[in-house]
């Protein structure tokens, strides 16, 4: 496709296959039942699986959207509100997740927290720079500040490098919070959206939004993507040699491994769907994937939290249902493993079929629900 049609496409389609591709898979993991699949499961520690990589990815194309969003200026009142919202939505989210409403025990820290926290600090520093590399430069230095500060903190730990009993988000967290107040009330010994993980976290949202000033400014797209790409890969593990890949403490590595592989998918979808000038010619099948795709990434925020708390509620809620009490999850485990053969892959299955027709009805409508 031209520059000139590219000049004139008032959205790229690219941006939500893409987020597309992340939620559903997001769906598929977190919906597998204990047992089975232990590769898809989080790295205990060090270490890195694809399910450790999904939600810096989907920090990393949350940037992107910011990019879009205030491109043309920032609405300062109606920012502060999101991100008031947004915590509140998450400290709601908290009681669901411990099934309780004891305020002692309420986590303060938390997914939407840390979206509402690095929403608010990238459209800040936004304000200061005006290229993409400035935005990219300036993740890269926060992360580099964050690595340095893992490598001196950690110098007491056992071989020098931070240990479950032993790391900066074990002490830091507990002594601000309050022990109570934090992942897992502190017996992890870490908390994965505490407050040093919020450096790596805007890292990535960072590097999103060097994307989306990319490809809002339509200026030699595909080159800036794959370099992009592929050099946060690389560079990932320049900084592993300081701090392996750790999702539980976001170490820098981990987060420019995750946004590295993130905008090199993009950069394929880009240029399958967006920078290919046959894109028109496409067979039905194809653009009827890209269209449902498109469904599940233009309702991501909906989808990639609203699952989460299914899944609580699947997991929790105890019903009897012929004669057989359980939770709905371990119901319907036990009725896809009497018939069905691979009943965790059905399991995950059976969510990502409910998930794509909620999706889909709301996209045929063009109703999309935002953060």
């Amino acid at each position: 496709m031209g520059e000139n049609n590219l000049q004139s496409k008032k959205r790229f389609r690219s941006i939500d296959v893409t987020r597309g591709i992340v939620v559903l898979l997001a769906i598929f993991v977190s919906a597998l039942p204990g047992g089975g699949y232990e590769y898809l499961r989080h790295a205990y520690w060090y270490g890195v699986t694809v399910t450790d990589l999904i939600f810096p990815a989907f920090l990393t194309v949350y940037g992107i959207g910011l990019a879009i969003a205030y491109r043309n200026g920032v609405k300062w009142k109606n920012l502060i509100r999101r991100t008031i919202m947004l915590i509140v939505y998450g400290l709601l989210f908290n009681l669901i997740a411990s099934w309780s409403l004891d305020l002692q025990t309420l986590r303060y820290t938390g997914v939407l927290q840390l979206f509402a926290v690095t929403g608010l600090g990238v459209v800040i520093i936004s304000r200061i720079f005006k290229s993409w590399k400035w935005a990219m430069v300036s993740g890269l230095i926060i992360a580099t500040i964050y690595t340095t500060v893992l490598v001196i903190t950690s110098t007491s730990c056992e071989g020098g490098i931070p240990r479950t009993s032993c790391n900066l988000s074990g002490v830091v967290d507990s002594m601000i919070f309050g022990e109570n107040h934090v992942y897992a009330q502190g017996e992890r010994g870490f908390d994965p959206e505490g407050i040093f993980s919020v450096f790596s976290a805007m890292s990535n949202v960072l590097f999103g939004y060097a994307i989306g000033m990319v490809i809002h400014n339509r200026k030699k797209i595909m080159p800036k993507l794959i370099m992009s790409g592929i050099g946060l890969v690389l560079l990932s593990f320049v900084f592993q040699q300081f701090i392996d890949f750790n999702k539980r403490l976001w170490s820098p590595s981990f987060a420019l491994l995750a946004s590295g592989i993130l905008i090199t998918l993009l950069a394929i979808m880009f240029f399958l769907i967006d920078n290919n000038n046959k894109n028109k010619k496409k067979g039905t099948f194809n653009r009827g994937l890209i269209w449902y795709l498109e469904s599940i990434g233009r309702n991501s925020f909906l989808i990639y939290f609203g699952k989460m708390v299914v899944f609580i509620i699947f997991g929790k809620l105890v019903i009897t249902l012929f004669e057989t009490q359980g939770t709905l999850s371990e119901l319907l485990f036990n009725l896809l493993n009497k018939y069905l053969p691979f009943p965790h892959l059905f399991y995950s299955l059976f969510f990502i079929v409910i998930w794509s027709l909620i999706a889909i009805v709301l996209h045929a409508k063009k109703k999309y629900i935002r953060a």
